[in-house]
């Protein structure tokens, strides 16, 4: 199971790749989608350092909020979680002797997830939202504890987590109790060595590694585990990549455009101020951008006029934009999340309060998760719309199926039914989990988020997406191929000769599942359109 991730068995490594140093702090400031995820991505690379510090500020509200449930430790008085039971059993109060093998025993209790183990950088995102968390001051861990979790995570030890068994209830309790577990020492992780990870029983790797797990305290297993790490961090990841995928997009359109003939006047600046939305605006002028005035392929059409052109070539800017609006909100949503004080009891030293509340329920990032699944198979759907058009051109100037001696070869025919496939896979992906919820813990927890459910879609939806436009991106490379001598605007011949250095033009039938797969792959280590490279957003 752990191999299909990525990880190999444990056998001694001798590799020397020299390490990379990365430094993140938590406590001082608001923590972005951007920093998170490009953050916890680290996590995948045997020989990145982390280094995880706590700030200043951080470290005060983290003491204050510690002494404080010391003290309502030794008055005895009934706190949820610190000396009653959990769930159903929150009536049920816990004697003084065993409030520390309570936190112990609600960890173990709660490691029941099931399926494939999650990928390391969610784990890694998970940990970093949790110790963000626990940084507001309102969750009652002690320091040493937070600085035993860094040592742990900066060596590379991180639990292996199932990925299903959370509906996002009590925030995401299984998921978070499986990364916990590790850090007492407990269960099974991963670690790197040498140049790659290695999975073996967590009490290994922390002796391995010279540090020391996790001594539990009052409160602290439901403090690392309370929270919607997992929903939260599956949001982030979708929208990291969806938000790239989009500029992707952009340039997929701005191809197909170029290839199929479509005019330039739907990225005109007073087309795109005319409708005002930002996200049009946005999209209108990266497609503006890629276009350019004029070239040698679009003055080929000047001689097949069309009145207007089929809505995905038209209405791309608008429906791109859409996206775009939809992905900003997004990632506004996330960051108010990944900021947000997610336990339960909450601790106010100041007001020498304690609060049960509900501020661990993953509506708003399950919500993100449904939003996104929706926008960004729109995005696929539209995509897939550009490659139909391709397969028999509107203009009648390309071959059918985008190959000579059609008939003898099918040329493109079947990798636009792969896209349509993908898409209607999306689509049924997309019907939104938060509205689905279920009564669990003998109605205690009688509404629930289903977030993990709605990010685990989302993430399937944006693998569709990157293949959808990985097959646009072949089939408008291959229309210019066919269409030599006639060059594209300077920008779109650029990437098309990118894209040669991967997959050469379709000249009679092969196998053309593996050249998708492999601009697939391109497009997600940003290789057909590096970050960098994005056209400005003036036309």
């Amino acid at each position: 199971m752990l191999k299909q991730q990525g990880y190999q068995a444990a056998e001694p490594s001798h590799k020397t790749t020299p390490a990379s140093e990365f430094k993140i702090s938590l406590g001082r400031a608001t923590l972005s989608p951007l920093m998170l995820w490009e953050s916890a991505r680290r996590a995948l690379t045997p020989n990145n350092r982390f280094i995880i510090e706590y700030s200043g500020e951080g470290l005060r509200r983290i003491r204050a909020a510690a002494d404080f449930l010391a003290k309502l430790v030794d008055a005895e008085e009934p706190v949820y979680g610190v000396n009653t039971g959990f769930g159903h059993f929150a009536n049920t109060v816990i004697p003084p002797e065993k409030i520390v093998e309570l936190q112990y025993n609600l960890v173990r209790s709660h490691c029941c997830g099931v399926g494939e183990p999650l990928p390391r950088d969610l784990v890694m995102a998970m940990w970093l939202i949790n110790l963000n968390t626990i940084c507001q001051g309102h969750s009652g861990v002690r320091v040493e504890t937070m600085e035993a979790v860094a040592r742990i995570l900066e060596a590379g030890i991180l639990g292996c987590v199932p990925s299903q068994g959370s509906v996002g209830a009590s925030g995401d309790l299984a998921p978070s109790a499986h990364a916990t577990l590790a850090a007492l020492g407990e269960g099974q992780c991963t670690m790197p060595r040498g140049d790659e990870f290695v999975e073996l029983p967590a009490a290994e790797a922390i002796r391995q590694a010279g540090v020391k797990p996790v001594e539990l305290g009052p409160k602290e297993g439901l403090s690392l585990m309370n929270g919607t790490a997992l929903t939260t961090a599956l949001g982030v990841k979708a929208w990291y990549e969806g938000s790239y995928l989009l500029e992707v997009a952009n340039l997929a359109a701005a191809m197909s455009i170029e290839a199929l003939g479509g005019a330039r006047t739907i990225c005109a600046e007073e087309t795109l101020q005319a409708h005002g939305h930002p996200g049009t605006i946005h999209c209108g002028r990266a497609l503006a951008a890629w276009l350019g005035g004029s070239s040698g392929l679009a003055r080929l059409h000047l001689d097949r006029y069309q009145v207007q052109d089929p809505y995905s070539l038209r209405c791309a800017p608008q429906v791109h934009g859409a996206i775009w609006d939809e992905l900003q909100r997004s990632g506004t949503v996330l960051e108010r999340e990944i900021n947000a004080t997610t336990d339960n009891p909450l601790l106010f030293p100041e007001e020498m309060t304690s609060n049960c509340c509900g501020n661990f329920h993953a509506i708003y990032p399950a919500r993100v998760n449904d939003c996104l699944a929706s926008a960004l198979t729109t995005l696929a759907s539209i995509s897939e719309r550009r490659i139909n058009l391709a397969m028999r051109a509107p203009r009648g100037h390309l071959h059918t199926f985008l190959i000579d001696n059609g008939g003898v070869n099918s040329g493109f025919m079947m990798a636009h039914v792969t896209a349509a496939a993908l898409v209607s896979e999306s689509k049924s992906l997309s019907f939104p989990a938060s509205v689905d919820s279920i009564p669990t813990s003998l109605n205690q927890e009688d509404h629930v988020s289903m977030g993990p459910i709605a990010g685990t879609k989302v993430n399937r939806i944006v693998e569709n997406l990157r293949r959808v436009l990985a097959i646009e991106l072949l089939a408008a490379a291959q229309a210019f191929f066919l269409l030599r001598p006639r060059r594209s605007a300077p920008k779109l011949a650029e990437v098309y000769l990118r894209i040669r250095e991967f997959v050469p033009p379709l000249e009679k039938d092969r196998n053309l599942s593996n050249d998708i797969e492999l601009i697939a792959e391109k497009i997600h280590s940003r290789e057909i359109l590096p970050q960098e490279g994005l056209p400005s957003e003036t036309p």
